[in-house]
């Protein structure tokens, strides 16, 4: 039937198997002894719905309602009996899958929809849809070493063992580990990398109760690293008081429980040594840090596999997780499959067939989108340069690596992977370590807006000290920097400066972080908030005669020679078009008014208690005695078309728009998305001289297509930002 209809999570129209002729006769069958319509009307049973006619399917299960006894009011049950038209529908589904993608795209059939009475109306614009039960969704699963197929197609997913530390989850991780190295022909080469300074030895006994401290020495050899968060103190650390106990023996009783599972991954992988950062970097070395966390990088992306512990949110929750939760749904039954599409045998495979537990299951793809370890910032580059993963939730393990996605419940690819791969600069990165390595892209524009889509993915994590926020990143810099070229300015590219000082940010405002100096006042660096870059920022901001030009510039390491971690200093020296910006704290009820320039994004928190719940600060152009300048107005919606300045409630500051980027050869139409003009909003260090020329970033802004006779009575200057 679904090679007549299908299109993955809708219910068809016409190809779907009619299984009983009323929600009565369903329930008739379950009382003589049928265990899938016992299943059935034991979910109608146990689904809590004080709602008469519910839009969703509620997943909310009271199991004490028993098989025997009749119902109350309050379920979808009483939903069903109360149905005029109650005949009962079947079609399978495919969870894997997007939206509405066909069969062609179908791997797995892990899914059957049960739907009762009329199906959901086709969509028509011009007709209101009547309502129609929500569908109840069962999950079919079969067993790891009993996959069944259907010509192409495998019938259910794979049966989990929610003890991830279990024999059979041990060797699932071994076995991907192995097919990766075997069998991935365009993935990683087999080269052995020189191991990390210091390493941990785990022997080669799995019932060992301790371990020790290995300093390499360029010995080269196998080694996983693991990725965790530290969630807060941690006992005992590599110090230079334990430097030598270390070397000698490390109790694993000891540990925090994500080391002890850690060495126990690494075992079962048959991997002799395992780098994990509070064990293997000196904690009371600022230079030993400073020196093992500029080759950070490397660690990762040398690393046989990296161990990722997604959900655990601190070093004592441990990794491997048993769930050992009561099941509050209807359990499972299983039923037999046909070999031949006739009659079942008792030799067919069975698959167990049960409610799906929870609409918002975990996925890889939720996991990176928002889980313990997505959330901190230094497990990002972690993520990235790692080339092969072993990820570890609450139920489930997930592989990663150039070649695949995979998962212990063996659904593909597809709608549960995560969406930002990067996959331009993945091949960078992997360059050197790919059996059939790709050229990077000639268009060096995606590598680009790849590097502002990670930078905004980074800005929106979490470090416990912000003086981390440069190195955290620098390992995936240091990657970069041969093919993005040029200098590497505190985040920013020289050969792509313009557009890299163009971050904003996200939603609001993005305050510079006080305390000890991490970076200048043009870098992303500067702020804890999120940052993005803008739809202007989507292609490259080829140079142009208004354009900002950078003449000079200079960065100061904290350490001599590690231009990606922290630095002391940093400018930039550009040329620019300038035009002086007063700001005003004054609210105008006119969110679109015409005669406004352009819309401008300081960094800091607005000045006015109002602006807070406003859209956007608005540009308008003002007229002085002998000149005319910029002036910023909160707005907010209405329709104000008689408003006036007020002088009143300037800012006593001044502020200077700075040109980036305008393209002076295109139309000055406000239709065209390369006609705008990009600028900085910046003031003068150290209070309102008008003869400085030393200037902070203070924010961004935009504008209308700004006509060349206009641009001429920009004042052209040579400033330095710090």
């Amino acid at each position: 039937l679904a090679r007549i209809e299908f299109e993955a999570h809708i219910f068809p129209q016409n190809a779907y198997y009619q299984h009983h002729a009323s929600f009565d006769d369903l329930e008739a069958s379950a009382n003589n002894g049928c265990d899938f319509c016992g299943l059935i009307l034991e979910c109608f049973q146990q689904s809590i719905s004080k709602d008469k006619r519910p839009l969703l399917w509620p997943y909310e299960w009271d199991p004490e309602q028993p098989l025997s006894r009749p119902t109350g009011s309050d379920t979808m049950y009483a939903v069903a009996k109360s149905l005029s038209v109650s005949d009962i529908k079947l079609c399978v589904n495919a969870t894997h899958l997007y939206l509405g993608q066909g069969i062609k795209e179908a791997r797995v059939f892990d899914e059957i929809l049960v739907q009762v009475g009329p199906l959901p109306a086709v969509n028509d614009d011009d007709v209101e849809p009547e309502w129609s039960m929500p569908q109840l969704r069962l999950t079919l699963e079969s067993p790891r070493d009993e996959k069944f197929f259907i010509g192409d197609f495998r019938v259910g997913r794979l049966q989990l063992d929610t003890n991830l530390g279990s024999a059979s989850n041990h060797m699932l991780a071994r076995q991907w580990l192995s097919d990766c190295r075997l069998h991935h022909g365009s993935c990683l080469t087999e080269k052995l990398y020189e191991l990390p300074t210091r390493v941990i030895d785990v022997g080669d006994s799995l019932e060992s109760s301790s371990v020790s401290l290995f300093l390499s020495r360029g010995f080269k050899a196998d080694y996983a690293a693991l990725s965790h968060c530290w969630g807060g103190a941690i006992s005992p650390l590599l110090t230079t008081e334990t430097m030598h106990a270390f070397q000698e023996c490390i109790q694993i009783a000891t540990l925090p429980a994500n080391f002890r599972d850690a060495i126990t991954i690494t075992r079962n992988l048959g991997i002799r040594y395992l780098w994990i950062d509070s064990l293997c970097i000196q904690q009371d070395s600022k230079s030993d840090w400073e020196r093992e966390s500029k080759m950070m990088g490397s660690v990762y992306r040398n690393s046989t596999v990296t161990i990722s512990a997604m959900v655990s949110s601190g070093s004592k929750e441990g990794i491997l997780k048993c769930d050992t939760r009561v099941a509050k749904y209807p359990k499972g039954t299983s039923l037999p499959l046909s070999c031949q599409g006739n009659e079942s045998c008792s030799e067919c495979p069975q698959v167990t067939v049960y409610p799906l537990r929870d609409p918002n299951q975990e996925t890889i793809r939720g996991l990176d989108l928002g889980c313990a370890l997505t959330y901190r910032g230094w497990t990002l580059q972690e993520y990235l340069l790692s080339p092969r993963h072993i990820m570890y939730n609450k139920d489930m393990l997930y592989w990663r690596c150039p070649g695949t996605f995979l998962s212990s419940d063996g659904l593909p690819p597809g709608n549960r992977t995560p969406d930002r791969t990067y996959p331009t600069m993945s091949r960078v990165i992997y360059s050197d370590i790919l059996h059939h390595n790709q050229p990077p892209a000639s268009d060096m524009n995606i590598l680009f807006v790849e590097y502002y889509q990670l930078l905004g993915a980074y800005s929106a994590r979490r470090l416990t000290y912000g003086s981390d926020k440069l190195p955290a990143f620098s390992g995936l810099a240091q990657r970069l920097h041969p093919v993005m070229g040029g200098d590497y300015l505190a985040g920013i590219w020289t050969t792509d400066f313009r557009r890299g000082l163009m971050w904003t940010a996200d939603p609001t405002h993005c305050p510079h972080a006080e305390g000890d100096y991490r970076a200048p006042s043009w870098s992303w660096a500067v702020t804890d908030e999120q940052v993005l870059y803008g739809s202007g920022c989507s292609s490259t901001l080829e140079p142009s005669p208004s354009s900002a030009n950078l003449i000079d510039y200079s960065v100061e390491p904290r350490v001599p020679g590690n231009q990606y971690g922290e630095i002391r200093s940093a400018s930039i020296v550009l040329e620019a078009l300038t035009k002086p910006l007063v700001r005003s704290s004054q609210v105008v009820n006119g969110l679109a008014d015409p005669d406004g320039v352009g819309v401008v994004i300081f960094d800091e928190s607005p000045v006015s208690k109002d602006s807070l719940r406003m859209t956007h600060t608005a540009l308008f152009q003002a007229k002085a005695e002998c000149d005319d300048y910029l002036l910023s107005v909160i707005t907010r919606p209405g329709a104000d078309s008689d408003w006036e300045i007020d002088d009143e409630l300037f800012v006593e500051q001044d502020y200077l728009l700075l040109l980036v980027h305008t393209d002076d050869n295109a139309p000055e139409d406000p239709e065209s998305s390369n006609s705008g003009a990009l600028c900085l909003v910046v003031r003068p260090v150290g209070g309102n001289d008008h003869s400085s020329d030393t200037f902070e970033r203070m924010g961004t802004a935009f504008l209308g297509p700004p006509s060349l006779e206009w641009l001429k009575t920009w004042r052209r200057r040579v400033l330095t930002l710090v």
